[in-house]
This record gives structure tokens, sequence and C-alpha cells, in this order.
């Protein structure tokens, strides 16, 4: 029982560095911003396409949620993230011809990979998707599961999004972070059970 209890704790001490992946970076088709993180994802981006490790950046569409509808019922005027994304990369020196939306609305980190595969599919692989640190597991156990071996991907972290990989449990925002990237790449491996809301 002692054995069982210390293995779990040294499991759940690296947690956080299991969680934190990044692979060899390789010439790509594109260099991809996920949603969220603004503006430090699509900062990254700019980096590995000027660095020339990408031909071109793409930007991901997120749906409309709740708030962007709340905000609205007030009048209140709304700049869709993929909008400053474009707008960013184009003040880091990123040409406008080799920047990229793509054309589906997504709403979660499946919705938005399945996009991004599609669009692979047609425009050119490998792809590298820059997200944050926390989340860059989940990227490669949910890629593995829609891509199979059909297009290669390459995953990046932005350093700049901060999250304590080695104490993630001294603060709630990494706690909170390193369990909700956990419970997600489980959903991954059982084959999806649990789907997200509908909007």
């Amino acid at each position: 029982m002692a054995a069982c209890a210390g293995l779990m704790g040294v499991m759940l001490r690296y947690l956080g560095f299991w969680l934190v992946l990044d692979e060899p970076l390789e010439h790509a088709a594109a260099v991809v911003v996920m949603g969220g993180g603004f503006p430090w994802r699509a900062a990254k981006a700019a980096e590995l396409y000027k660095g020339g490790w990408a031909k071109e950046v793409w930007l991901t569409q997120g749906s409309k949620n709740d708030r962007d509808r709340d905000l609205e019922a007030f009048g209140m005027p709304q700049t869709a993230e993929h909008e400053s994304g474009q707008w960013l990369l184009r003040k880091l020196g990123v040409p406008d011809e080799r920047i990229r939306i793509l054309p589906q609305p997504v709403d979660n980190t499946y919705s938005e990979l399945k996009a991004v595969l599609g669009y692979a599919e047609q425009h050119g692989s490998p792809v590298i998707v820059v997200t944050s640190k926390s989340h860059t597991r989940r990227v490669r156990v949910i890629w593995n599961a829609i891509a199979g071996r059909k297009v290669r991907m390459i995953v990046r972290s932005v350093p700049r999004e901060a999250y304590d990989e080695d104490h993630w449990w001294r603060t709630t925002t990494d706690a909170l972070a390193t369990f909700r990237e956990t419970f997600g790449i489980l959903n991954a491996w059982a084959g999806f059970p649990i789907a997200p809301r509908e909007r």
C-alpha cells in the first residue's frame, strides 16, 4: 500500500513535466496558431516563420461563445481573436499573402485540430502547431487519435505562456491547467466518450 502511494506521489510530482512537449523542429508547410493565448502564440508563430521553418502561418477561427454573445447583447464591439492574430502577424513582419485563416469555425481543441488536419490535407504538410506549454501533450494525443499517419505534425510550446511544470501544484491556475489537460488526455485515450457542451 505504501509503495502504491509512493508511486502515485512520484507520478503526480512529475505530471507537469510530462504534459510539456517540445518536438524537434523541421521545415514545414505552415505554422499553426492554436486559439487562445493571444498575443504570445501568434508572436511565436511569427518567430518560426521568420526563422525559415514554415512557408505560411495559419490561424484557426474560433466560433462565438457565450461571453461573445453576452457582450454583443450590450452593444459592445468585438474583435475576433484570429483578426487580432492577423494584425499582430503583419506587425511582426509576416507578409499578408503568407497568412491564412482556416475557414471552419471551431470551439474546442478536438474540432480545432480536425480543421487543421482537413486544411493540411489540401494545402500541405507537415505543420508546426504552436500552443501553451501545458496544452502540448494533449494536442499530440488528440492529433495521433484523429490523424494517425495521414499528416505529420510537430508540436511546439510558447515559453511566454506561464506554466510552472516543476511546481504545478503551488498555484490554482497551474493546478487547474494540469488537471484539465490530464482529463482531456484520458478522454482522448478512451475514445472521446465525454463530448463538449453544444453551444
